[in-house]
C-alpha cells in the first residue's frame, strides 16, 4: 500500500466520521441559532460529495488530487460548522434572540419587544382583511446611537414630545397617560368630546388637520410633530403613510379597533405608551381596568336568565350588524347578555335586512347603541316601522350618547375606549339591574 493510497484512505474516513459527528451534534443544537439551516445545506453539499459509509472506506482507493484537495479543505468546514451552531458559541446577528417580550395579555394586533438599545414595536394586521401585513417601528432614546443593523428600519426617537391624531378615539389614550399636553393637531375637531382638548382647539393651540381627501400636508409639515398616529380601513392608507414618511415624518398605524374584546381595545394603551417611554405607567393602569373590568363580570357570571340584545340602526334599508366576534358583542356577554346574532362568527360588521331584523327583534328583550338618537319620537321618525319591536312598546332601549359635545363628539368612542370598565358597568346595569350597586350611568340612557 503506497502512502499517497493510505493517507487518501485517512481523509475520506475522517470526513465520513466528521460528517456523523456534525450531523448529531447539529440535531441537538438550539433551535434559535440562526446558522442552522445554512449548516444543514453545506453538510448535505458535503455528503453529496462523499461515498457511502461502508467498509469501502477501509480499501485502498485511487482518486485524484483534485479531490483530496477538496476533502482536506472541506474538513475545517464541517468543524466550523457544528462548534458555531453549538450554543453559547457564537452570538447570533438576529437581535429577537437576545431580546425579551414585553407582556401583552388580550390584544392580538400588536408585539413589543425590548433589546436593551432598543425597542421593537410590530403592528400586525392593521386594517380589516389584512391579513399577513406588518409594520415595524424602532424606538430609540434621544440619547442614544443608532445600532448599524437598524440602518433602513423606520426610526422613532423617543419619548416622543409632540404628536398628532388622526382619529379621536386615541385622545384617550393621551389622557390616560397624562400626554394631552404633547397633542399638537388631530383630525376631525368638531367630533372631540374631551373639554381640555375642545378648549386648546379654540384658543388655536392644537390645530385641525382635515381627514380623508381633505388632509391639510402643509400644515402637518409646520408643526413637526414627533410623530403622527394614524388608522387604516383599507389598503389606501399605504400611500397617505408614504407620503408623509417621504416628508419626512413619522407615521405609525394604530389598530385597535380592531380588536375583539374591550380589554384587547384597551391593552393598546402599551401600544401608545412606548413611544412616551411609558412601558410601567401603561402596564400599571390597564391591570387596574382589567381588575375592575373582570371584578364586574364576575359578578353576573352565574346569572340564572341572559336577556337578548338588539344593537344599531338602520342606514335605508341596509342594517348594519356588529359581528358575532366584535367588541360589543363580547361587551353584552360579559355583562350577561345574549348577542341576538352570537351565531355569527366574524369579527367585522355585515349587512342584513331590515325585514330580517324585524323578524329577530321579537326575541330580544333590549335594543342598545341606536345612532345618534336622544329620543323615543326621534326613532320612530326615523322608520315607522319600529312601532312593531317589542323594545319600543316595553321601553327597553339605551343609547350610548350620555355624554356628548356641541359638535357631536361623543364620550363612549374616546373615553370608552381606555375605561371599558364603565362601560360594562352600565351594561350590568341595564341588563341585571339586581347586580349593579352603581346609581348613575357612565355612558348610557335610557331613550324614552
Amino acid at each position: 500500500m503506497g502512502k499517497k493510497s493510505t493517507l487518501l484512505l485517512f481523509s475520506e474516513g475522517f470526513v465520513a466520521g466528521c460528517w456523523l459527528l456534525a450531523t448529531r451534534c447539529c440535531f441537538r443544537i438550539n433551535q434559535k441559532c440562526n446558522f442552522i439551516k445554512e449548516y444543514k445545506y453545506l453538510l448535505r453539499t458535503a455528503s453529496s460529495q462523499i461515498p457511502e459509509a461502508s467498509t469501502s472506506y477501509f480499501q485502498i482507493i485511487h482518486t485524484n488530487r483534485l479531490r483530496a484537495r477538496f476533502y482536506f479543505l472541506f474538513i475545517p468546514l464541517l468543524i466550523l460548522g457544528v462548534f458555531n451552531c453549538a450554543p453559547g458559541k457564537k452570538k447570533s446577528s438576529d437581535p429577537t434572540i437576545s431580546g425579551h417580550s414585553l407582556s401583552v395579555s388580550y390584544a392580538k394586533g400588536f408585539a413589543i419587544i425590548d433589546y436593551g438599545k432598543y425597542r421593537k414595536i410590530t403592528v400586525l394586521d392593521p386594517w380589516e382583511q389584512s391579513t399577513g401585513m406588518s409594520f415595524e417601528y424602532y424606538l430609540i432614546d434621544h440619547e442614544k446611537n443608532i445600532p448599524v443593523e437598524l440602518k433602513g428600519k423606520q426610526i422613532i426617537r423617543t419619548p416622543v414630545r409632540s404628536v398628532i391624531c388622526l382619529s379621536t378615539s386615541h385622545i384617550g389614550f393621551l389622557r390616560a397617560l397624562n400626554e394631552i399636553t404633547s397633542l399638537k393637531a388631530l383630525s376631525g375637531a368638531a367630533f372631540v368630546s374631551d373639554p381640555e382638548v375642545l378648549e386648546l382647539v379654540a384658543s388655536k393651540k392644537v390645530f385641525d388637520v382635515g381627514y380623508d381627501q381633505g388632509i391639510n400636508y402643509e400644515l402637518i409639515l409646520s408643526l413637526k410633530p414627533d410623530l403622527i398616529i394614524a388608522y387604516g380601513v383599507g389598503g389606501e392608507v399605504t400611500g397617505f403613510i408614504n407620503k408623509l414618511r417621504d416628508l419626512g415624518l413619522n407615521v405609525i398605524l394604530n389598530g385597535e379597533y380592531l380588536e375583539e374584546s374591550p380589554l384587547a381595545k384597551t391593552e393598546w394603551i402599551k401600544f401608545v405608551g412606548a413611544f412616551y417611554n411609558k412601558d410601567q405607567e401603561a402596564a400599571d393602569y390597564f391591570s387596574k381596568i382589567e381588575k375592575n373590568y373582570n371584578g364586574i363580570k364576575q359578578s353576573v357570571i352565574s346569572v340564572k336568565s341572559r336577556p337578548v340584545v338588539l344593537t344599531g340602526l338602520p342606514y335605508k334599508d341596509a342594517w348594519w350588524m356588529a359581528g358575532g366576534h366584535s367588541n360589543l358583542a363580547t361587551l353584552i356577554g360579559d355583562a350577561g347578555g345574549k348577542f341576538l346574532w352570537d351565531e355569527n362568527t366574524s369579527r367585522e360588521a355585515f349587512v342584513v335586512s331590515l325585514e330580517q331584523v324585524v323578524i329577530r327583534s321579537a326575541k330580544a328583550d333590549f335594543w342598545i347603541n341606536c345612532g345618534t338618537v336622544n329620543t323615543l319620537n326621534e326613532l320612530l321618525s326615523a322608520d315607522s316601522r319600529f312601532t312593531v319591536f317589542p323594545q319600543v312598546r316595553k321601553k327597553a332601549i339605551f343609547n350610548n350618547n350620555l355624554s356628548v359635545s356641541p359638535g357631536g363628539g361623543n364620550d363612549y368612542w374616546e373615553r370608552g375606549v381606555v375605561r371599558p370598565d364603565l362601560i360594562l358597568a352600565d351594561l350590568v346595569k341595564i341588563f341585571h339591574p339586581e347586580c349593579d350597586s352603581g346609581k348613575v350611568f357612565n355612558f348610557y340612557k335610557r331613550i324614552e
